[in-house]
């Protein structure tokens, strides 16, 4: 199999399991929890979204792919916001923008993260050799 399709996979795998995870209708959320704690949720699953995206993206350097980490966080951003279109068709499930915030500010976090982690390695890299 082609090393780039291989790149991608994670990618498609997490974006099934969160499109499983928003198509599951009435959700049981356990009692007790704070108002909006859902948007933690939301801010962790687009957050792994955006470490794999940028790990397949081979993101390292912000100098070099500032201007892709950002079209990426955006594509995150527009699947996002499609996902929470396609919950107001579920049953017990709804389209909120604070959703959709929490979408989008947690890919570009994952993004920044892992571009950060990988710049830091790749420094100590060069200066070790």
């Amino acid at each position: 199999m082609n090393a780039r399709i291989r790149r991608w996979m994670p990618v498609w795998a997490w974006i099934v399991v969160i499109e499983i995870a928003t198509s599951w209708p009435n959700p049981s959320v356990p009692a007790g929890l704070p108002e909006g704690s859902d948007k933690v949720v939301h801010l962790g699953m687009y957050g792994m979204l955006g470490l794999l995206a940028a790990r397949a993206l081979g993101l390292q350097r912000w100098s070099r792919d500032g201007w892709r980490l950002l079209v990426a966080a955006a594509c995150i951003s527009c699947f996002g916001a499609l996902d929470e279109w396609h919950q107001q068709f579920i049953p017990g499930r709804g389209m909120e923008l604070g959703d959709w915030i929490a979408d989008s500010t947690g890919g570009f976090l994952g993004l920044v993260a892992f571009t950060f982690m990988a710049g830091v390695l790749l420094a100590r890299r060069e200066t070790r050799s």
